[in-house]
């Protein structure tokens, strides 16, 4: 099995479409533990002028993601099962940064939880996620992540659309062309 490869994860979470549309950066990522920052911006911004409380459930999400990222085998995957985020109190200016942390990795659920903090350093959101880990298994060990290949992007792992059952067998169904 490969070793967890901070600078790898990094580079790929900071070149997500949707992680540099919000602004948003991974900052490290390694033992379970994660720090991402982002900005406020114009745009984050909701009605009353603060940064919208959405902005920081996404920060309390990717937190945990990119820390359970870092104690998972590369070959797994995972998807967000819920998250919940308390706001403790707005923020108009300046950077928010989260620390998100693995609080408990089973087979199948990961729990974890993640602090926002404000410049100040003072904090402005605390939230906790969940997540379903997909134990695939896989002759060698590529990792479970998308690969680009002659301008298309190509699945690793046979199957790789998510519908998983029992250890590792895809659980469609074959359709008899009735209704």
């Amino acid at each position: 099995m490969k070793v967890f490869d901070e600078r790898m994860v990094k580079d790929r979470i900071n070149a997500f479409p949707f992680v540099k549309m919000m602004g948003m950066k991974l900052l490290s990522c390694s033992g379970g533990k994660s720090v991402m920052r982002c900005r406020v911006r114009q745009v984050l911004r909701n009605s009353g002028g603060t940064l919208h409380g959405g902005v920081l459930g996404t920060l309390v999400d990717m937190s945990v993601a990119t820390a359970l990222r870092s104690v998972l085998p590369l070959t797994s995957r995972m998807t967000t099962v819920e998250y919940k985020v308390n706001l403790l109190k707005p923020v108009s200016e300046g950077a928010v940064t989260a620390h998100g942390s693995v609080i408990r990795l089973g087979k199948t659920i990961a729990v974890g939880s993640t602090e926002i903090r404000n410049e100040a350093g003072e904090p402005v959101a605390f939230g906790s996620a969940t997540f379903y880990i997909l134990n695939i298994r896989s002759p060698g060990d590529a990792p479970g992540i998308m690969l680009a290949t002659k301008g298309r992007k190509k699945a690793v792992l046979e199957g790789e659309s998510g519908r998983w059952g029992r250890k590792g067998r895809s659980t469609r169904t074959r359709s008899s062309g009735t209704s």
